[in-house]
This record gives structure tokens, sequence and C-alpha cells, in this order.
């Protein structure tokens, strides 16, 4: 299904089915050089936030459009799917049709402080979202918002939230993030197929793993890199959890300066692994982004500063 172009924005989120069977230690803290005295059990119903720094990341996100109905079924009862008429893309059937976002990033640095003051960073690592735009008019507010309230430019429910980041796998645990897993052998390569210019360049992306959210996106991509970010735009944007108690986390982002092409390429296709349940949202051939797509690129503003906050916020109010 093509949808004439549509554009949700000209970016959408910022900021991954059973976990692995080997649980992440956390990043090493800063300075030192083990993490023994971090253990921490994540059982309990005792949450706690983090501060969260990217720096310098590239990223490849866009939506495909699919059965409201079918992404209905995978969020909480409380939860309201938007369609793509919620969304002010209205046409004959529209009110039946939600989005699926799909958004992969590499980062060169992450950097994540706890509740107690403990830094933890990474190097290198990957991260994969897939998500739907959902109504948050029931939802508690978050750190960066436009309202006060809950307001956002994008907010996002997490059906998977995976990373090859020990710290910032342990930042979304903390929080109580239902669908966070980390996935060490996630990888996001670009290779740049014209050197010297700012055109195009070629991504994999591989989600590998024996769950509901195990898929690969590959192509000829619009090139956003360090060289190529001729500075970008400044919004707001969630990432949402809710568990089977009711508790409700963020990952709440404020995004600066972060460049987005208007579309990833013509040539980019999502590939979702037979028999899981993104495979029968999208079909289990390789799928175009019906709805939107993006190349991205976002820079450092000094490791240190606080582009997120990964929070547990609570009960959904009654």
């Amino acid at each position: 299904m093509t949808i004439n172009k549509v554009t949700l924005a000209t970016a959408l989120v910022t900021s991954m089915a059973l976990a692995p069977a080997v649980m992440a230690k956390e990043g090493s803290p800063k300075g030192a050089d083990t993490v023994k005295s971090h253990k921490q059990s994540y059982q309990g119903k005792r949450f706690s936030n983090s501060d969260v720094d990217f720096s310098n990341c590239r990223e490849i996100a866009g939506g495909i459009a699919v059965q409201k109905d079918a992404l209905t079924s995978l969020v909480p009862a409380d939860i309201k799917v938007n369609s793509l008429s919620d969304m002010g893309f209205v046409f004959e059937g529209s009110d039946n049709l939600g989005m699926l976002i799909i958004r992969s990033l590499q980062c060169e640095v992450i950097q994540v402080t706890d509740a107690k003051g403990r830094v933890f960073t990474d190097e290198n690592v990957a991260f994969a979202h897939v998500g739907t735009p959902i109504n948050t008019s029931n939802l508690p507010a978050t750190t960066f918002n436009n309202d006060g309230s809950n307001g956002a430019d994008f907010n996002i429910f997490a059906l998977s939230y995976q990373t090859s980041s020990p710290a910032y796998y342990g930042a979304m645990k903390r929080m109580g993030m239902k669908t966070a897993m980390f996935n060490e052998h996630m990888i996001n390569a670009q290779v740049d197929t014209t050197p010297g210019t700012c055109d195009v360049a070629q991504l994999s992306v591989s989600v590998p793993g024996n769950h509901d959210y195990s898929f690969s996106i590959f192509g000829e991509v619009v090139e956003a890199t360090a060289e190529c970010h001729p500075g970008g735009a400044n919004f707001v944007a969630n990432w949402w959890s809710v568990d089977r108690k009711k508790r409700v986390s963020a990952l709440s982002n404020l995004v600066t300066d972060q460049t987005f092409t208007e579309t990833a390429g013509p040539n980019v296709y999502v590939a979702a692994k037979p028999g899981t349940t993104m495979g029968s949202l999208i079909g289990e051939a390789p799928s175009a982004f019906t709805g939107f797509s993006g190349s991205g690129y976002f820079p450092s503003g000094g490791i240190g500063n606080v582009d997120m906050v990964a929070e547990a916020l609570g009960k959904l109010a009654r």
C-alpha cells in the first residue's frame, strides 16, 4: 500500500519475545575497570530514573501503514493507537490504518547516569525500536514536554526496544520498560558508496534473534553523516511502555539539531523474520517504507549533557 508520499514530519522519534538467555552487564562505570559493585536485581517493584546522553548518532527511520486493529491488539487496553486519520492523514480507509514505526541508530558513544550518580559509558553501539503512535491524554507528564502535561512532538508506544549497549539496557530495565531487550549481536553499518560527496551510502541493519521483532533494513540511503550535517531541527519525542500492573515508563527525549532527509532513499527495504509478529504486520516479503522515511544524524552537544531521561512515571490514572 502506498500513501502518496505521506511525511509524518521532518523527523520522527528520537529518541528495542523473550530476552536473550544471557542478561547484559551494564557498561563499565567511567574510570572503573569492573562492574561487580553495580549488579542489580530488576525483579522488584522499585524503579528509578536515569539520565542519558547520546553522541554522534546516525539513524534510519520510517513508517509502514498496517491495519490499526492489528496494532491495537498489541498494546494495553488503556492505550489508544492513533489511526492515520488521527494523525491528520485523511483519505478513504485511513480510519482503519495505523503506522508501524521502525527505527535504528548507531552511536559513537552513549553515557548513562543512574539515580545514584554512577556513570556508565559504551562506545559504538546500536539501537532498534519498533512501535506505533498513540494518544497520550491519559498518560502522566514526562521531563521533556511541550505543554507541562504529557505533550511531545512525537509519542510512540514501544512494541520492542533493543540495544547492544549494556548501559542503556540497564537504564531501560531500571525504569521498568517492559519491552526492553539486550541484543549484543545487532549491526547497523553504513558504507559510503560515493566517497567525497554527500550523496548516498549502503545501509545494512540486522536485528537478529528468535523473537517477534527480529528484522533487517537494507538498501541505498541518502547520506547523513557528520561531514554532511548542515544543521537540523529540535523536537521532543517520547517512547512509552506500560506493564501488566499498569506502571508507566517513558524514554523522554529532547533532540537538538538533528538532520533528517526528506526520504531515506527509494531503494530501502525492511524484512521481518518469517513467522513473527512483525512479519504478520508488514508481510514476510521485504517492504518499502509506505508512510514516511528518512536518514538522519544528530551530533554531540558535549558528552555529559542530558538528551534523554529514562523515566518511571507511576501508574496509569484510573
